[in-house]
């Protein structure tokens, strides 16, 4: 529990440990959430003209409880393998994933009822530029969107904890991805709070999921040499 609270502490203050480039990707971030805001209108009345029973039904039964319940039994089912092949990696893949998806949902849930912003249902017509603040009573949620923020963490702890495996990659990012589209074609969420989701989900698995690796190159052993006693700490390079 105590990691939790360090890893969130972590992600707040971020960007004071910034460097040039780091800052350059969150300006880059900033400037293509600015531009696909301008086109929010727009992309939501694309989605609402192309929609299909069909794929209503798609939406409803797979992508949007993706980015929700459906994590629950993906990780922990994986926690359980894990456990029942004695294999250490899975275990810690699933508790790390599982970390950044609750930081990431924290995140979003703040940062949601600090701007809130209607979702293009709460209005007649739909009103993409809605901002109540934080003292407009808590009533709005739309920004940024909490299934993309969440499902997107998840695809980054998992990827960057098996960076070797391209197809983990691959896999969990195009998920991630179809979460966020299914995000507006639902009429839940603009695509500007889409893309900010993905943002804030992506940094914040990363950064959990590499603290981890970091913890991962460490080992402690008691250690004696007849004379005195204590615990030895190795260092793996690999």
């Amino acid at each position: 529990m105590f990691s939790y609270l360090t890893d969130a502490r972590d992600v707040a203050i971020a960007p004071l440990r910034w460097n040039k480039n780091q800052w350059i990707g969150f300006a880059g971030f900033v400037g293509v959430t600015t531009l696909v805001y301008t086109q929010d209108e727009e992309i939501q009345q694309f989605f609402q003209r192309n929609r299909t029973e069909s794929k209503d039904k798609l939406n409803k039964y797979f992508f949007d409880p993706l980015g929700t319940w459906y994590l629950i039994p993906i990780f922990g089912s994986m926690y359980i393998y894990g456990l029942a092949a004695k294999n250490p990696g899975a275990e810690t893949a699933a508790l790390v994933t599982g970390k950044a998806i609750i930081i990431a949902g924290a995140y979003s849930f703040v940062l949601k009822n600090i701007f809130q912003r209607k979702r293009p249902y709460d209005a007649n017509p739909p009103d993409p530029g809605f901002w109540g603040g934080p003292f407009d009573g808590f009533k709005y949620n739309s920004f940024p969107s909490g299934h993309t923020t969440v499902v997107f963490a998840a695809a980054t702890a998992i990827s960057t904890y098996y960076n070797d495996k391209l197809w983990v990659g691959l896999t969990s990012y195009s998920l991630a991805a179809m979460v966020g589209v299914s995000r507006m074609y639902g009429d839940a969420h603009w695509a500007s709070d889409v893309i900010a989701g993905a943002m804030l989900g992506y940094s914040i698995g990363r950064l959990v999921a590499n603290k981890q690796k970091k913890q991962n190159h460490f080992s402690f052993a008691p250690y004696s040499n007849g004379w005195a006693t204590g615990i030895s700490v190795a260092y793996n390079l690999k």
